[in-house]
């Protein structure tokens, strides 16, 4: 079961009052979704960076996501509790 930990950055747009998925875009370290989230949060509603870990044979999430970065305006399972 060979697992890769994912670095992803999502962006959310606004569409009427609704908040919708926009781009989606991947990295290969931490930092530079970080950095990426960090730059779109002016130029988005919301964006979150987010760490996965998936088994790469099957595509199962084996991890919760791990917020990384928040900004803005996001859906309710990447707000703090």
């Amino acid at each position: 079961m060979p697992a890769q930990t994912l670095y992803i950055v999502q962006q959310f747009e606004k569409q009427g009052k609704r908040l919708i998925a926009g781009q989606t875009l991947q990295f290969k370290q931490a930092a530079s979704a970080i950095e990426r989230a960090n730059r779109d949060a002016s130029r988005f509603p919301g964006v979150v960076a987010v760490q996965q870990t998936v088994d790469t044979e099957t595509g199962e999430v084996l991890e919760e996501p791990t917020v990384l970065a928040r900004h803005g305006e996001v859906p309710q399972e990447f707000r703090e509790e």
